[in-house]
């Protein structure tokens, strides 16, 4: 009994937020542009400070590194075959994007911070980091086929000047630089990672309760949308399987960086990917297979809240 109730405390929140969320666009309780607010929060405000305090705590070394190289395959392998699958059979602009990038941003790192704490989000970090050299290629080629044309050159100066980035790269510059033990000898880290562990609180909470609030499914698109969702499903379930193997071969691995892989591989695809399409098609199927594919995350999530618990 007492476990259940542990288990309780972490997937009844989230069960909560999600239903909550469904429930404020059924009501019309509050507007897109409502949810598009609470996003840009925490995308520009929130996450980076959940990113930096990790960043800044992180070590990472050689098993970072080989994290990184496990995922790296499989987010290849999937954007290679989207775009032939996108001639040969699923003619939606921005199938790629749902095969190319795990949604870690506003899903991924918010669960592995509510299971382990947010000194261990950067094992989660890295695998986001890992698959950016496949999604951002793949945003500026999408982007590009689009009415505002952007080049390579725009969306790279985007991405890197994103608050995401410039705070990971904040944090990990005063972590190898040995500047973070100067700044906690002198009393000043201590306000800097309250300060911004302040801000970071509410990401987990807003960040799902959007995903309940944005689940849709269009009636026409059903079929398509379930066929992609098992295809993705089952393909990042083999990796996961794969990569787990592998792990079981490496003497020393972390039980964290297991349970990171395993929650990476159950992610939804990017939710970036209904916004790259150029048509009302496009985003209809992108959403839906997003929305669908964050019921088995959560599940997924439930099950190793339940052994770590």
């Amino acid at each position: 009994m007492e476990q259940i109730l542990r288990i309780a405390q972490i997937v009844v929140p989230i069960l909560t937020a999600v239903v909550l969320g469904m429930l404020a666009r059924r009501k019309e309780l509050l507007s897109e542009q409502d949810v598009q607010g609470m996003q840009q929060f925490v995308m520009k405000f929130g996450l980076p400070c959940v990113i930096f305090n990790s960043c800044l705590t992180a070590d990472i070394g050689a098993e970072s590194l080989s994290s990184m190289a496990l995922i790296l395959p499989s987010v290849l392998l999937g954007t290679l075959w989207a775009f032939r699958a996108r001639k040969a059979k699923y003619p939606y602009h921005n199938l790629p994007q749902l095969f190319c990038a795990q949604e870690t941003g506003m899903l991924g790192i918010p669960l592995f911070l509510i299971l382990f704490g947010a000194d261990q989000a950067y094992r989660m970090g890295v695998l986001d980091i890992a698959q950016a050299l496949t999604a951002h290629p793949t945003i500026a080629i999408l982007a590009a086929a689009t009415e505002e044309n952007p080049s390579a050159r725009s969306v790279v100066k985007k991405v890197l000047t994103s608050p995401l980035v410039i705070m990971a790269l904040l944090g990990l510059t005063l972590n190898f630089t040995g500047a973070a033990e100067l700044l906690d000898e002198a009393g000043i880290l201590k306000v800097l990672t309250e300060s911004t562990g302040f801000l970071g609180q509410p990401v987990s909470a807003l960040m799902i309760f959007a995903v309940g609030y944005n689940f849709s499914m269009d009636r026409e698109s059903r079929g398509v949308i379930f066929r992609l969702s098992v295809g993705h499903f089952l393909y990042f379930a083999l990796w996961g399987a794969v990569i787990q193997g592998i792990l079981f071969l490496i003497p020393g691995v972390d039980a964290m960086t297991r349970w990171a892989m395993l929650l990476y591989t159950a992610l939804p695809a990017s939710y970036l990917a209904p916004t790259l399409g150029r048509s009302r098609e496009d985003y209809t199927v992108a959403s839906g297979v997003c929305s669908v594919l964050t019921i088995p995350a959560l599940l997924v999530f439930c099950i190793i809240a339940a052994f770590v618990s």
